[in-house]
């Protein structure tokens, strides 16, 4: 959860903006009215930002360069290995990669196959071990295109075998066809699959399955109508939404393969919040892909981009009804960053992108590597990861 000091007010906002700015005025979409000629920056002034945080990262959230410590469910969840794991290729990190994948290899899969159980931590017997044996769809994805790719940028062979045991496992359980189509579910919990498919959006990753699709040629045609059917889905989802922002939760009728809501989470399902703020990330590396239909969703659900433009702040999600989440005009890190990559996606100019960060989450970024707190795990990953895509569309 972001707590108030992850935020900053309003007026704060505009002060800052004025500073910098000297009363340059930022519209998304627009681009920048006359920037002034001090501003000017390469189109890698993203990257010394990632490299600092990603050190950080090493130092304060994981433990012996290992394992990630999450902040939320303590001890360590597939998702923060996983995101360690990207990040480490993307860094090109050849050791810490290592040093991770073994010890998830080691501590978090599952025994009777290649997924992964998505807890590990201390027992009620203080036991350290796998708590969670059901896998979270998300997390094996990207330690599978990890995999690949560190094999294919280190030469290592042997990562690609291992990555296509954890794609073929995923298609034993994780790929569901309903009416024709195939669709993702976002784990092995039974609970997922009665009444109807839930879906989670954010889990959605197109580029991925286009990357499967080239190492598992026994399901190739498979992974690709994955791909092929995000979009749709996506769509289908968010259009449920006043604001048409995605959900964090819906689904899909195993009877008619109509889209729904999906309640079974609880509070926030309905929400666009912690879950759904990660979707824009991955639709950013499609579109830096070339996917034309990740631009596209990008570029036509726009009310992030919308609020920021006419009340200069986001809050920390919003009501399937269009309500903010919260009362306070305060801005919220995960939003923020959905928005920066949005925007680089929509108004591809280096130069706006630098705008957009220093009024946006510049303020709030520390020398040592981290925004707005120092213990929040999740946090730092959704805007590291919101922040690469900008690097990448810009290499």
């Amino acid at each position: 959860m972001v707590h108030m000091r992850d935020s900053f007010t309003l007026s704060r906002m505009f002060i800052l903006a004025a500073l910098l700015f000297g009363g340059v005025v930022f519209f998304i979409g627009g681009g920048v009215q006359k920037p002034s000629e001090g501003l000017a920056s390469s189109e890698h002034w993203v990257e010394p930002i990632l490299k600092t945080s990603w050190q950080y990262y090493k130092n304060h959230f994981m433990v012996e360069t290992q394992r990630v410590r999450s902040n939320h469910y303590k001890g360590t969840i597939t998702e923060g290995q996983s995101y360690a794991l990207l990040k480490a290729v993307w860094m090109n990190d050849p050791v810490t990669f290592q040093r991770v994948w073994l010890w998830t290899r080691a501590n978090m899969r599952r025994p009777s196959d290649h997924l992964f159980g998505w807890r590990w931590g201390e027992d009620s017997h203080g036991v350290e071990r796998l708590l969670e044996t059901e896998n979270a769809t998300d997390a094996d994805q990207d330690i599978a295109y990890a995999l690949l790719l560190a094999g294919e940028q280190w030469n290592r062979p042997e990562y690609i075998e291992e990555g296509k045991a954890i794609i073929h496992d995923l298609w034993r359980f994780n790929v569901q066809r309903v009416h024709g189509k195939y669709y993702l579910n976002p784990g092995t919990w039974r609970a997922f699959q009665e009444d109807y498919l839930t879906l989670n959006p954010s889990y959605f990753a197109p580029y991925v399955y286009r990357a499967f699709a080239r190492y598992d040629t026994q399901h190739a045609l498979g992974w690709q109508a994955l791909a092929d059917n995000i979009y749709p889905t996506l769509e289908a989802c968010s259009d449920l939404t006043a604001n048409k922002l995605p959900p964090n939760w819906c689904s899909v009728d195993w009877d008619t393969g109509k889209i729904g809501w999906s309640d079974k989470q609880g509070e926030g399902a309905r929400d666009f919040s912690y879950d759904a703020f990660r979707v824009f990330w991955r639709m950013a590396m499609d579109a830096s892909e070339g996917s034309v239909e990740a631009k596209n969703y990008l570029a036509t659900h726009t009310a992030l981009l919308d609020a920021w433009q006419t009340k200069r702040y986001l809050p920390e999600g919003y009501h399937s009804d269009g309500s903010p989440r919260q009362s306070s005009k305060t801005s919220s890190g995960f939003a923020l960053s959905a928005l920066l990559a949005q925007n680089h996606i929509s108004t591809p100019e280096p130069k706006n992108d630098k705008l957009l960060y220093q009024v946006t989450l510049a303020p709030f970024y520390h020398s040592e590597g981290y925004w707005l707190n120092s213990y929040n795990d999740f946090l730092h990953s959704v805007i590291w990861l919101h922040l690469y895509t900008v690097f990448r569309a810009s290499s």
